[in-house]
Formats: C-alpha cells, structure tokens, sequence
C-alpha cells in the first residue's frame, strides 16, 4: 500500500470535525451545502477503482481515489444547485501524472441521493451511501 493510500484510508477514517485542520478548505470558505446530502459516499460501477467521498453539512469535502499507481486525495468545498453536487478543489495531490485531476467536478444527483460521475470515454461510476 503506497503511503498516499495509507494517508487517504487514515484521513476519510477520522471524524473531520474533530480534526479541523485536516481538510485546508475552512467552512468559511465553502458555499452553505444541502444538508441531506451531507454524508460518506464509496464509487461502484468502475472496475479497479477504489473512490470515496466525504461531504460535510458545512459545505467541505475530502475525497480519494486510487486506481493502479495513481492516487489521488482531495478537499475544499461542495454546493448544489438543483440536479447537480459541484465540488471545487482548494487542495489536490496525486501521486504521479493525473488525467484524472480536477480543480471543479460536477456530479450529477441520482435518487435516492447517489452521485453519478463520468469519467470519459462513456465510462460512468455511481458514488452511493
């Protein structure tokens, strides 16, 4: 396991609000979010990909990917504006070349609440609870 991997897996493990430091995007700098919203999510539907997201009420994130060598971890702040969850990035690592990385991704909502992202080339994943 790659110390990215290792880090992500600690991070999305801790409860955020008792660790405010963890995640650079302060909830001042964040967008009121849609509390309903507001939870852990794990991606399905995309083989060999291993993805979660955290959304929080105040309108944080923090996100990981890891697929093969590449690992990626995320944070900053989210909103909704009616079907879609966008997220923007204050904070972006990766561990090599990344065709992934984002500074703004939007997700379309699903019912009953999951998260549907593209990946390109047709291939879509569902973040669900």
């Amino acid at each position: 396991m790659t110390r990215l991997r290792r880090y992500a897996a600690f991070v999305l493990a801790l409860p955020v609000l008792a660790f405010p430091w963890i995640s650079p995007a302060r909830a001042a700098d964040c967008a009121q979010a849609d509390a309903t919203l507001a939870g852990d999510y794990h991606l399905n539907g995309v083989m060999e990909v291993g993805s979660e997201l955290r959304l929080l009420p105040n309108g944080r994130f923090d996100y990981m990917l890891a697929y093969g060598a590449l690992d990626e971890l995320a944070s900053g702040g989210w909103s909704r504006e009616g079907g879609t969850v966008t997220l923007v990035a204050s904070k972006f690592e990766t561990s090599m070349e990344d065709p992934l990385k984002f500074d703004r991704l939007e997700l379309k909502i699903l019912p009953p609440g999951a998260l549907e992202r593209g990946f390109g080339s047709g291939l879509v994943g569902k973040y669900s609870r």
